[in-house]
C-alpha cells in the first residue's frame, strides 16, 4: 500500500520546504520515500523531486505559444492527465510507502478548478491521502485574514475530497502566547467570533460576512486540531508526518512505522 502526503496551502506559506522535510524525517525511521513536485513553474526546489512534473510539461514552451504566466501553468496542470499513466510509473519504480506530493503556490489550481484534482487523482489511484493544509503564520495575527485562509482551506478539502490536517506554517515566527494560546483554540467553538470581535481592523459590512463565514467554517467541525510546522523545529514536522500516518493507517494495511519514537 502507497500512502500519499499532499501538502497544500497559502502562497509562500512553505510548502516546498515542508515537503523536503516530511519525506527525510519519514526516510529516516526507514520507510521508503518518493517525493512529487506538481508545480509545473517552480524555478528552484529544496529538495530533489524523485518524480517531477516539470519533465513533463513546460510552462516556457506554453508562454512562448502566447499564454500568460498565469494561463500558462493552468494549461500545464491540466496538460499533466496526459501523462498520469507514466508518472504513476515512475512512483512504482520507488516501491514507496509513502509518496509526498508538492503543489503550486496557485492554490485556485486545487481550491476552485477542476484540473488539479483530477491529475492528482488519477495519480493516486485507489490509493489513501491525505492533505495537510499550510496556513502561513502571517494570517494569524488578523482576525479576518484568518478567516480568509481557512474559507480556502475548506475549498481545497471540498474540491480533494480527502481526510485534511490544517497546520500553520513557520510557527517558529509567532509569539509564544500565540502558539500556546490561540493556535491551540482555533477549532473551539466561537472563538474565531471572539477573535473577529476583538479585532477593530476591519468593520461594517465586510466584518459581518466574515462573522457569518466563521460560524459556517465552525458549525461544520472542519477546522478540528491545528498543528504547527516549522522546518526549523524537527519537533513540529515529527508530529505532522505521525498524525499524517496515523490518518493513513486508519482501517488499512499501512505499515506502522515509529515516527514520534514513543
Amino acid at each position: 500500500m502507497i500512502g500519499y502526503i499532499i501538502v497544500t496551502g497559502t502562497a509562500g506559506a512553505g510548502k516546498s520546504s515542508l515537503v523536503g522535510a516530511l519525506a527525510d524525517r519519514i526516510t529516516s525511521l526507514g520507510a521508503n520515500v518518493a517525493t512529487l513536485n506538481l508545480d509545473p513553474a517552480a524555478e528552484k526546489l529544496p529538495y530533489d523531486p524523485s518524480v517531477d512534473a516539470r519533465d513533463y510539461v513546460s510552462v516556457a514552451e506554453l508562454m512562448d505559444k502566447g499564454l500568460g504566466p498565469n494561463g500558462a501553468l493552468v494549461a500545464a496542470v491540466d496538460s499533466l492527465i496526459n501523462h498520469v499513466l507514466d508518472i504513476r510509473e515512475e512512483i512504482d519504480y520507488y516501491s514507496p510507502d509513502y509518496v509526498v506530493v508538492d503543489t503550486p503556490g496557485q492554490l485556485e489550481l486545487f481550491a476552485y478548478r477542476v484540473g488539479g484534482p483530477l491529475v492528482l487523482r488519477g495519480i493516486m489511484g485507489d490509493y489513501n491521502g491525505v492533505n495537510i493544509f499550510l496556513i502561513d503564520s502571517i494570517f494569524i495575527d488578523n482576525a479576518i485574514s484568518l478567516v480568509s485562509a481557512l474559507l480556502l482551506a475548506s475549498s481545497v478539502a471540498v474540491r480533494l475530497g480527502l481526510p485534511q490536517v490544517n497546520a500553520v506554517s513557520k510557527a517558529d515566527m509567532l509569539l509564544p502566547e500565540v502558539r500556546e494560546e490561540v493556535i491551540p483554540r482555533l477549532g473551539e467553538p466561537g472563538f474565531l467570533e471572539f477573535l473577529l470581535e476583538k479585532d477593530k481592523t476591519y468593520e461594517g459590512a465586510g466584518k459581518a460576512l466574515a462573522e457569518e463565514l466563521a460560524r459556517a467554517i465552525e458549525t461544520t467541525g472542519f477546522i478540528g486540531e491545528v498543528l504547527q510546522a516549522s522546518v526549523l523545529e524537527p519537533e513540529t514536522v515529527t508530529l505532522l508526518a505521525a498524525k499524517a500516518q496515523q490518518i493513513l493507517a486508519g482501517g488499512d494495511d499501512y505499515k506502522i512505522y515509529d515516527i514520534t519514537g514513543q
